[in-house]
Formats: C-alpha cells, sequence, structure tokens
C-alpha cells in the first residue's frame, strides 16, 4: 500500500492541477521530484523525446488520478476537474497522445494567464480556467488578466517546474533571460504584475461572465435567438466566436471598437498589433507557435476580450438578418483590405463556421452583391442553405412562369406595359436560380428558353430597384422553396419533350364546327386552338411550338393573346377535354394544370408589382362583364384592378359574353356530353332531356344529331305512348 502524505492541502476552489502538486511541494518544503515520486507520478513523458514531465494539467490518466487520489484523498472527480479534460472538445481540443491543446481548434493556447491580486489572495494558486484562451478578464477584482511576467517577459507556465527545485508559489518559475544552458528561475513575485481595470459593468467584464456562465457547464445546448429555439452545442458558438474575433483582430479600426472598450484597452491593444516582441525576450521555440496570427487565442488578454466581446455583440443579434447588418462594417473592412469576402468563398475562409454565421456573413454581404448573386445566395431571406447543384428542379418548372405567379410578380409600366419582354420567362429563369449554383446559360436552356446572361441580370436589377418589387426575389425564393419540399404533380421536361414537336393537336374541323354553333363571326383559323392546348400542356410559349403552330408575327402574337381572353365556356370545356385526352393517350396521370400555392402570411408584408389574382371572384367577375364587345380598361375600373388582372381572370374562368341567340348555343354545347350520357347510359328519351333541362325536344335532337350520336326510332320505350 502506497503511503499518504504527511501533510495533506486541500485544492483551492477552482484550482489547477500543477498548482496544487506545486503548492503540497511548498508546504513540505522538497523538490518538486520529491512529491511526484510521493505520489507514483512519472518523472519524464515517455512519449516525448526530451525529459520532460507530463502535461497533466491537460490531461491525466486513470491510473495517475487513481494514485493521486489513494495517496491525497482527494476524489478522483475533484482531480479531473482540476484539468482540461472537462472542456475537451467544448472549449479546448487536446492530443491525448501528447497531452497537448491543439492551438488551431477552439482558440487553444500555452501557457497561462493570471490575475496577480487572486494569487496574492489565494496563496499564488492558479485557477484551471486561467488556462483557457475564452479567459480575459478576473471578474472578481474588474481587471484584464496579465499575461507575461513583467520581468523575464515569458508567458507563466509553459512548461512544469523544475523538478530539482522547490515550489515557491506566487514567484515567477520560467527560466531568468540570458541565464545560459541552465539559467536560474526568474522567481519575480507575480503578485504584483501592473494589470488594465476595466469597468465592473463594462462589455468586456459582462463578456467574460457570459463566458464564465457558458464553460461552467460545456455540455448544455446554446440557446441565443440567431441559432433558433433548438440551439447549437457549446463549441460551435465558440468556433464562430473564434471565427469572427479573427476578422476583427485582422481588420476592424480603432474607430470600430470604441463602443467595446475604453481608451486605455484600446490603447493596449493597437500596441499589441504594432509592437513586436524583443528580441532578448522571445518564448522557447516550442512556444513560438502559441500566437500566429488567424489560427489561435491572441497573446494579449486587451486583444482577446476586445475581439470576444464584438464577436458575441454580433452573435447575440435576433436574427441572421440583423446579424449580418451588426457585421457589414466588419465585412466593409474586409474587403477594404483587399481581401476577397464573397458568399461563395466564406466556406473557403474557415470550415468550421456554423450554417448561422455563414448566413450571417452572406447578408452582410447584400447589398454589395449582384442582383443573381442575392438570389443564389438566398440573402433576401437570411438562408442557412448555402447554393448547391439543383438542375432537377427545370422538371418542376413551365418555361413560362405559372401565370397567376407572373401576375402577381411582372413589373410594369405606369401605363400596363410589362417593363421586359417575355417577363414569365424570365421569372422562371429566376425561380432556377435561386439558391442554385446553375449557370445562367444552363438555367435558361433547361427551362427550355433563351436569354443571355446580360438579358437576365439587367431583367434582375430592374427588381431589385423598384420600389414596387422589393419583395419579388424574395417571393421568388420562398416559391422555389416550396417546390423543393414538396416537389410538382407536373413533369414539365416530359411534356416540353413530348408535344413541342406535333403539328396538330386537336383536329380542326371539330374546332370550327363548334366555332360556327357559337359565334356570329367564326375565325376559320384553327392555330390558336392548337396554340392554347400547347401553352396549356407544356407551359411554354406559343413561339416554342411546332412552326405549323407558332406565331410568326407580332399580329398573330396579339390575336392569339386576345383569343386567350375572349374564349368562350364552352370552347374552354372543347380545349380542356381535347388536352386532357392527349395525357391519357401518353399515360401521363398528372392534372392538366397546376398553380403552387403559399400561405397568405408569407407574401402578407411583400411589396409585389401586381395584384392577388384571388382578390376578385370568378361570380364577381361574371357579374361586370357586359354582353357583346367590351373593354378590358372599362371592366378593369369598374373591379379596381389592372387591366393585366383581368385578362389573367379571364382566361383562367371564360365569360358567355356572347348575345342571346349563341348565348343559348353556348348552353347547348356544354350540355351536350351529359345529354349524350342520359340518352345513350341511362335509357333518358329525348322528351325527358328536354323538360330536364328546360327547352325544346328539337334543340334536344339536333344538338345530339350534330354531335353524332345515333337516335333511337321513335316509339321504342315500353309503355310510352304515341304521339298524333
Amino acid at each position: 500500500m502506497r503511503r499518504t502524505l504527511p501533510i495533506r492541502c486541500a485544492p483551492y476552489p477552482g484550482e489547477a492541477l500543477d498548482s496544487w502538486l506545486e503548492f503540497i511541494g511548498a508546504r513540505l518544503n522538497c523538490p518538486f521530484t520529491d512529491v511526484l515520486n510521493a505520489l507514483g507520478l512519472p518523472n519524464r513523458d515517455p512519449a516525448m523525446a526530451a525529459l520532460v514531465l507530463p502535461r497533466w494539467t491537460v490531461l491525466t490518466t486513470r491510473d495517475e488520478l487513481s494514485s493521486i487520489a489513494a495517496v491525497t484523498g482527494v476524489g478522483e472527480d475533484v482531480l479531473v476537474a482540476m484539468t482540461l479534460q472537462p472542456f475537451d472538445g467544448h472549449a479546448v481540443a487536446i492530443r491525448p497522445g501528447q497531452r497537448r491543446v491543439r492551438p488551431q481548434v477552439l482558440w487553444g493556447r500555452a501557457g497561462s494567464r493570471f490575475c496577480p491580486t487572486c494569487l496574492a489572495d489565494s496563496g499564488g494558486r492558479w485557477q484551471i480556467t486561467w488556462r483557457l484562451g475564452w479567459s480575459f478578464a478576473c471578474t472578481r477584482h474588474h481587471v484584464l488578466l496579465a499575461d507575461r511576467c513583467p520581468a523575464c517577459r515569458r508567458i507563466p507556465r509553459l512548461r512544469a517546474h523544475p523538478r530539482t527545485q522547490t515550489p515557491r508559489p506566487g514567484l515567477c518559475s520560467s527560466p531568468a533571460p540570458d541565464g545560459g544552458p541552465r539559467p536560474p528561475r526568474c522567481h519575480h513575485p507575480l503578485t504584483g504584475t501592473p494589470v488594465t481595470a476595466i469597468p465592473p459593468d463594462g462589455a468586456l467584464a459582462q463578456t467574460q461572465r457570459l463566458i464564465d456562465t457558458l464553460l461552467q457547464t460545456p455540455g448544455r445546448t446554446v440557446r441565443w435567438p440567431l441559432y433558433g429555439p433548438c440551439g447549437v452545442p457549446l463549441d460551435v458558438v465558440l468556433r464562430d466566436v473564434k471565427a469572427l474575433a479573427t476578422l476583427v483582430l485582422h481588420h476592424a479600426a480603432p474607430e470600430d471598437l470604441r463602443p467595446v472598450a475604453a481608451p486605455d484597452v484600446l490603447d493596449r491593444l493597437e500596441r499589441y498589433h504594432t509592437r513586436p516582441v524583443p528580441a532578448g525576450a522571445q518564448p522557447p521555440p516550442d512556444a513560438r507557435r502559441i500566437d500566429p496570427p488567424s489560427s489561435v487565442t491572441p497573446g494579449d488578454a486587451a486583444a482577446a476580450a476586445v475581439a470576444a466581446t464584438t464577436a458575441i455583440r454580433i452573435l447575440r443579434a435576433t436574427s441572421i438578418r440583423t446579424a449580418g447588418r451588426a457585421m457589414r462594417w466588419l465585412t466593409d473592412r474586409v474587403t477594404a483590405d483587399d481581401r476577397r469576402l464573397y458568399p461563395d468563398s466564406l466556406v473557403a475562409r474557415s470550415s468550421t463556421l456554423s450554417p448561422v454565421l455563414e448566413a450571417a456573413l452572406r447578408c452582410s454581404r447584400e447589398t454589395t452583391l449582384f442582383p443573381v448573386a442575392r438570389l443564389r445566395h438566398r440573402t433576401v431571406l437570411g438562408s442557412t442553405r448555402p447554393p448547391s447543384a439543383r438542375h432537377s428542379r427545370a422538371d418542376m418548372l413551365p418555361t413560362a412562369l405559372w401565370p397567376a405567379w407572373a401576375l402577381r410578380l411582372s413589373p410594369r409600366h405606369a401605363d400596363g406595359r410589362p417593363t421586359a419582354q417575355r417577363t414569365d420567362e424570365l421569372l422562371t429563369v429566376a425561380c432556377l436560380l435561386a439558391g442554385n449554383t446553375t449557370s445562367i446559360q444552363d438555367a435558361t436552356r433547361l427551362t427550355g428558353t433563351a436569354f443571355s446572361r446580360h438579358t437576365v441580370s439587367a431583367f434582375l436589377s430592374e427588381l431589385t430597384r423598384r420600389c414596387d418589387c422589393v419583395g419579388v426575389l424574395r417571393a421568388l425564393i420562398l416559391l422555389t422553396d416550396h417546390l423543393d419540399a414538396h416537389g410538382s404533380p407536373i413533369d414539365y421536361a416530359r411534356r416540353r419533350a413530348l408535344f413541342t414537336a406535333r403539328p396538330r393537336l386537336i383536329d380542326p374541323e371539330t374546332w370550327l364546327d363548334l366555332q360556327k354553333r357559337l359565334r356570329s363571326a367564326p375565325s376559320l383559323d384553327a392555330r390558336h386552338a392548337q396554340r392554347w392546348i400547347f401553352q396549356t400542356l407544356t407551359g411554354s410559349p406559343p413561339r416554342l411550338a411546332h412552326p405549323d403552330i407558332a406565331p410568326a408575327t407580332n399580329s398573330e402574337r396579339e390575336q392569339y393573346q386576345r383569343f386567350r381572353w375572349r374564349i368562350l365556356p364552352a370552347e374552354h370545356e372543347l380545349l380542356h377535354h381535347t388536352a386532357r385526352t392527349l395525357l391519357d393517350e401518353h399515360g401521363i396521370d398528372e392534372p392538366l394544370q397546376w398553380t403552387p400555392r403559399l400561405p397568405a402570411r408569407a407574401l402578407r408584408h411583400l411589396a409585389l408589382p401586381g395584384p392577388d389574382p384571388d382578390s376578385i371572384a370568378p361570380a364577381q367577375l361574371h357579374q361586370a362583364v357586359p354582353g357583346g364587345n367590351f373593354s378590358i380598361v372599362q371592366l378593369a375600373r369598374t373591379l379596381q384592378t389592372t387591366p393585366a388582372h383581368v385578362i389573367y381572370l379571364l382566361s383562367q374562368h371564360p365569360v358567355d359574353w356572347s348575345g342571346p341567340r349563341f348565348r343559348r348555343t353556348q348552353h347547348t354545347a356544354t350540355r351536350v356530353p351529359q345529354w349524350r350520357t342520359w340518352y345513350e347510359q341511362g335509357d333518358v328519351s329525348l322528351q325527358d332531356i328536354a323538360d330536364r333541362e328546360g327547352t325544346s325536344l328539337a334543340t334536344v335532337r339536333l344538338a345530339l344529331l350534330k354531335n353524332d350520336v345515333p337516335l333511337r326510332p321513335s316509339g321504342s320505350y315500353p309503355g310510352r305512348p304515341r304521339r298524333h
């Protein structure tokens, strides 16, 4: 059984393991090696080539913990709390085989800062948290921690205490400068080290208290508003703090930091940036790596305090967009230093950024980005989703945006004319670019259209310049998010491949026969009907159809647009039925048409150039349309909306505007399919059909004959009385 120590000393609250071992040696007044032998600890680290002591304060093995506990009577859990092990993976990253802190991760550092007054009050006992790069201030005495011994200018506790010497708590144990190969110890009283005072309720002290609270329970989830209701682990937050603090240290100007720290602290920070370490006071060779400019905690507590406080102020923002605005000054400084800080290069700057911080950095550059980049990086939403290749979305998009959305999102001049030709096609290209790395050329090709990069960029720039289009980019991104999440019931790419090359989609004779029965001046050109079916099936404008169908002149294009909103209900039903039949012939089980719907609350506060398509009900439209010819402009005034809105409503909800005689014919044409079903499948007589519909027997007979329905001989119904 191992003998216990003649004098037992309880660890000081929060004390580091090496400090406690040295204090035991001081109380026993014996060389440090005697304490190690009594505790059963090795006098050299077998993992190291040099004869150096293991770094017990970084990591202590299970056997070492058992040995120390048996000799001192201190529990193993207490001993573990005196090392950096509880902070591993949260505030530091430890290399177990070497018992070293990885300085490039989580602001690790070698050595220890200290508070001189705390050392004096405790009799020279060192706190374990002083070893962390996240400790830069003493919230008890309201000072910044000291970084170096004022005499030798070395960082304390870089190495273990010399084994052959008796520890002297409160004195510097670093080698004296210019002491030769075996220098004596410095032994300067560290309790008298000058320090910089900070306000007790100032930003620096508040930041240190916040960090101390987080470090007390490293496994607890951090629930700052920026990270959402579910929160994130502590190490994610600290990595983000480090990334932002690095930018602050390298690029912030003194005037940027005045709201954070007092002038004396900023003066100390400026001296840290500009004053080189004297040649005679260089740290040991293995310690030179503790303060590279961008990977580890700064070598001065003032620099760490100001950088961490500034970073945490940004990360305590209420939203991603708010954080982006809060750090805009910082990213402006970065770009002013000729450093490339563009959304797609942010991850390359640091592979440890959280998605939330990446999104905030993207948002900080929003005002300097081209509109295409704002779409790709979704900055208007503050989205955490970086751009990615989403070519498959093109299959869910029509070549020309859905009419309802095109009406809502298309910018127009004061006279109602669109600001750009083929706006609906440009909006589809913009939908494909949202959150997507696809090039503009590929986006136009995949959606079945053709635009130059300049045309697309100019259109998006127009959207961002107009005050009535502020919400268009946001609406486009919300629309694409809906598609990515829920998909589309229509494969537009398949339909484009099937029907674009077809020269005929409806029998012209069938169409012309219906026209003659419905209109006093029927059109002898059936190509408008072909174009309607092509556009309805594929979502593409008629100009992309087969040459036999596509309009060749501006006059033909205008006539077709007029045809779409002057179409009669019976004509609409025939075209709809024909298009549905074409899909059935190809075994396509999809709706003929479809429009994605977003919750009204998502668009409620967005500035969009067009009216809500659903703001006028079809019944209200039908009541407002007069019989015969009518003016679109006058109808728009009656309905208190725009002409574009009226044209959209008429094309979606056809109105019977024909005269009385043709209106009766229109009703008859609409009811013929039902009459045929009754007559052929329900054995209902012509007279009974006429009675049900409130029309004449001759009307029913003529309608069925014109639709090639074979009529039964008169009096063929059992029990039916003969007419005389």
